[in-house]
């Protein structure tokens, strides 16, 4: 009954969204402050969003580590730091890569609430701290993986609304029925006079929701960490898609740079789900 509930609560949630707030902002019909004003206290919808994307995450992970042989009380120890470290990690790549930009404004470093965050950066970071985090625990690295990717994509997918209000992350102009309307102000200047664009956030979050099901669909059917490598894998692979039309990406030598680290993960993770999954043992 509980799950009835929650699961109906959710869809209300989202149909709610899309009828009242995102298609009257695409529209251009509804411009959405970034900053929640209560009072003297001035909040950030970005950080709101992100503070609950973290949750979503945390809950799932928190319901569902028995299946992977890890304890509640030791999944909380491990939240606080992977969260801490996600979040630097994904500044870190961020800021490296607008290297110019901040090395003029340093002082906006620390300003995660504008925006600015990396994907890759926070996998990375991510990745690294479970390693060592793992070494000395009596389950492995690959189990603790497994559970955080499958926590990852419904937060991934919530946290991109954050884009949505701080008016980032859209890609090329389109007229497509689906086009987001951007405000001037948030507009590249070489492309000032459009005034619909693609919502690339909107597509990465699809991608996510869509990961998230395929991801439970096949728990428990797959070898001990072909799970996190099916979701690197799927998320690539649709971040390579995506990446195209997006008119933020970093760029070196004419290429953008998460589109070379999404091929690069497609190959790598690939190439690890099958040794995983098929290799035969050899006696």
């Amino acid at each position: 009954m509980k799950k009835i509930a929650a699961v109906s609560l959710g869809i209300i949630i989202v149909l709610g969204t899309i009828f009242f707030i995102l298609v009257p902002a695409f529209a251009g019909q509804l411009q959405i402050n970034p900053v929640l004003q209560i009072g003297p206290i001035a909040l950030r919808w970005y950080g709101l969003i992100l503070a609950a994307s973290i949750l979503v995450g945390f809950f799932i992970a928190r319901n569902n580590s028995w299946k992977f042989g890890i304890s509640k009380s030791d999944l909380d120890d491990y939240a606080f730091w992977l969260v801490l470290l996600g979040v630097i990690g994904a500044r870190i790549y961020y800021v490296i890569f607008n290297y110019n930009y901040f090395a003029q404004y340093p002082d906006e470093i620390y300003q995660i609430w504008q925006g600015g965050l990396s994907v890759y950066g926070s996998i990375l970071a991510g990745l690294i701290f479970t390693f060592f985090y793992t070494r000395k625990k009596a389950y492995t690295f690959w189990q603790l993986f497994d559970l955080i990717a499958l926590s990852l994509p419904l937060a991934q997918a919530l946290g991109r609304f954050g884009n949505f209000v701080n008016q980032e992350a859209f890609g090329t102009p389109t007229n497509l029925p689906w086009k987001m309307f951007v405000s001037v102000r948030s507009r590249p200047p070489q492309f000032i006079n459009f005034d619909y664009f693609h919502p690339a956030f909107l597509y990465e979050a699809i991608l996510n929701v869509t990961i998230f099901f395929i991801l439970y669909k096949i728990l428990g059917k797959v070898k001990t960490g072909v799970l996190g490598l099916c979701y690197l894998l799927f998320y690539s692979l649709g971040r390579f898609f995506i990446e195209a039309i997006r008119l933020d990406s970093f760029f070196i030598y004419g290429f953008r740079v998460d589109q070379v680290v999404a091929f690069l993960v497609v190959l790598i993770s690939g190439a690890l789900i099958l040794r995983k999954q098929f290799a035969t043992s050899v006696n």
